[in-house]
């Protein structure tokens, strides 16, 4: 009898110990348990059950130790995959197919799993981004209204690159008036060196029957500036030179001319769950400062849920006309869109 509890008692320890997975032992004497997913920038990250997802800075830990075997690259450019086992004196030691490595934790550079890329080259690389949103909405009764928007952003950015794909595209109406009619298509291609100091160029067909204007063209391209470029905050200012032309419906004169171009993008990140996107565009013609076309958005995304596909954008865009034939120069608008992002 004593015998068969004994080696229940055996199982059991066996089983816990191998539920214990990868250990993170701080230098105040913390042990963390779950699995190691990632090691960064000075970051370990850790998977736990019983606290979710952990990021520990990497200069806070004293060891850590896998049971699975991972790719571990150090500071000195070596890479081996292997489990990783803390010894007693505080060295992490790597085991391999090719012997065993010993080395500490402040060495290593990055750490990713088997089936993953090195972070650096994930991060050197060109991605594809596609954005979807759309904004719908309605009202039946004393007062009938009706707005439907939707559009498509696709972008291929790379760490000092973008290339751009848009298209939006407006239809309402309010007791059988159209309120809005509009669609726009655009293609655009930046640029930096290892200074911040770029080039752009960028194309846009658009109609706006609201606004009377029946095709427009503007074509442009120039130098911009990286003023900020962080993981939580991007800014960057734009100056050069474009063309604009413009067919009005009904009996105004054709718009044609060439422009100046200033403008200004800002993003900016709230840990994971709200991000703040800002754009200002003031383009006069190049013979007339008095004709100018100015476009303000400003948004802010907040996830829906735990993932990273479906986003709330609320916003508000502000387009000004100098000289148009449509009643109001001004148009404002205020939006809430539902967007679905993938990659």
């Amino acid at each position: 009898m004593i015998s068969k509890y004994f080696a229940a008692t055996c199982i059991l320890a066996i089983a816990t110990v191998s539920t214990v997975a990868d250990t993170v032992t701080t230098k105040d004497g913390s042990t963390l348990n779950g699995t190691i997913t990632l090691i960064d920038k000075g970051e370990i990250h850790i998977d736990t059950k019983y606290a979710g997802k952990i990021t520990l800075q990497q200069d806070e830990v004293a060891t850590f130790q896998t049971e699975a075997p991972i790719v571990v690259r150090l500071e000195s450019g070596t890479k081996m995959a292997g489990p990783v086992i803390a010894s007693a004196d505080g060295k992490l030691k790597i085991q391999s197919e090719d012997g065993v490595l010993e080395t500490n934790t402040n060495k290593i550079a990055a750490s990713w799993g088997l089936d993953d890329v090195d972070p650096e080259i994930d991060r050197n690389s060109r991605k594809w981004q596609y954005d979807v949103a759309l904004n719908l909405s309605g009202k039946d009764g004393n007062t009938d209204k009706f707005h439907f928007g939707t559009d498509v952003d696709i972008r291929l950015k790379g760490p000092d690159d973008e290339l751009r794909f848009g298209m939006e595209y407006e239809q309402g109406d309010e007791n059988d008036n159209k309120t809005d009619d509009r669609a726009l298509g655009r293609i655009g291609y930046e640029r930096f060196n290892a200074d911040n100091i770029g080039w752009y160029v960028h194309t846009a067909l658009e109609t706006d029957k609201i606004s009377d204007i029946y095709f427009r063209s503007s074509t442009g391209g120039g130098a911009s500036y990286r003023w900020i470029n962080t993981d939580a905050q991007t800014l960057i200012v734009r100056g050069g030179l474009g063309y604009r032309f413009t067919e009005y419906e009904g009996d105004r004169d054709n718009d044609s001319s060439a422009t100046i171009e200033t403008g200004l993008e800002h993003t900016y990140k709230f840990h994971d769950y709200l991000y703040m996107e800002n754009s200002l565009y003031y383009s006069p013609t190049f013979d007339d400062f008095g004709d100018y076309r100015a476009v303000h958005d400003s948004s802010l995304k907040i996830p829906v849920g735990n993932g990273e596909s479906f986003w709330i954008r609320m916003g508000i865009k502000n387009e000004y006309e100098s000289q148009t034939s449509a009643e109001e120069k001004l148009d404002t608008s205020y939006y809430t869109k539902l967007v679905y992002s993938w990659k």
